[in-house]
């Protein structure tokens, strides 16, 4: 299982990089996932049709290289074994629940509540108390269980089919 954590922690690189060029390039795309009074406050523009086909274009990318990847990491992992479901699907939980973790610590509590560096901030939301909502993001992260959950049992399926059924 430590290639599990290895992996876990590429994946989570690869997700700090989305969620990057998104909140830098897009922010009107990661507005939900804000706090109400950062929601309510923010005084972001409204995007054009062509900064929309960007972003969504850059969000099917993005969602294809990271979900893409955790299929090849249980591949890889694998190839070649006979490996039960299970198996699989403990070896996908665990390399996404490292992200979820990464999420709330580093992303959410370090950077956004602890730092607070300028490109986390919204278009007219400065000051807000949202920012420092330490309570919030740890709600998101228990969501996150259950989203990583359903997630990795999806993932760790089409592996398990793959490996089963196609790369004998």
């Amino acid at each position: 299982m430590y290639m599990a954590f290895v992996e876990g922690l590429i994946w989570s690189v690869l997700w700090i990089i989305y969620v990057y060029v998104i909140v830098t390039k897009y922010p009107w795309q990661m507005l939900h996932d804000y706090p109400e009074d950062i929601q309510k406050a923010s005084t972001l523009p409204e995007p054009t049709e062509e900064q929309n086909k960007k972003a969504k274009l850059f969000g099917l990318l993005g969602s294809l290289v990271i979900f893409g990847t955790l299929i090849v990491f249980g591949l890889m992992q694998f190839h070649g074994d006979k490996v039960g479901f299970l198996k699989v699907l403990l070896y996908i939980f665990i390399i996404a629940m490292i992200w979820n973790v990464v999420d709330l610590f580093v992303m959410d509590w370090l950077i956004i509540c602890l730092i607070t560096p300028k490109w986390v901030v919204l278009q007219g939301t400065e000051g807000c108390k949202g920012y420092k909502d330490y309570f919030y993001h740890f709600k998101g992260f228990l969501i996150g269980c259950v989203y990583t959950a359903i997630m990795s049992i999806i993932i760790a399926g089409i592996d398990y089919i793959v490996l089963r059924f196609l790369i004998c």
